[in-house]
């Protein structure tokens, strides 16, 4: 918070939610995820972190949706998905082997 404080850049925001998520605060990581959105559409670890958040929340849409934005911003989120235990909760399903290409 006081990094955002003294200066409020997408990355803070990011980093901010992230930690959000290892305590278990959802809403407000999905909240900071979309403060760093706000101020950078193209920021794409603030769409990566997002799509973990909705991945631990069960929302496989939510997530293979916000996942796909970010893998179209880097396409090295491909991999690091495909390798990412935070995304255990939806390996399974077809479309997230589909788009991390593991069909």
């Amino acid at each position: 918070d006081k990094a955002i404080e003294f200066n409020p850049t997408p990355k803070a925001w990011d980093k901010r939610g992230y930690v959000l998520i290892e305590l278990e605060r959802d809403e407000e990581a999905l909240t900071s995820f979309d403060k760093a959105l706000e101020m950078d559409d193209n920021y794409a670890s603030a769409y990566y972190n997002k799509a973990i958040c909705y991945s631990y929340q069960g929302k496989v849409n939510e997530a293979l949706e916000t996942l796909q934005k970010a893998i179209n911003l880097n396409a090295q989120y491909k991999q690091d998905a495909a390798n990412d235990p935070d995304f255990e909760g939806i390996a399974e399903d077809e479309k997230f082997k589909q788009l991390i290409g593991n069909e």
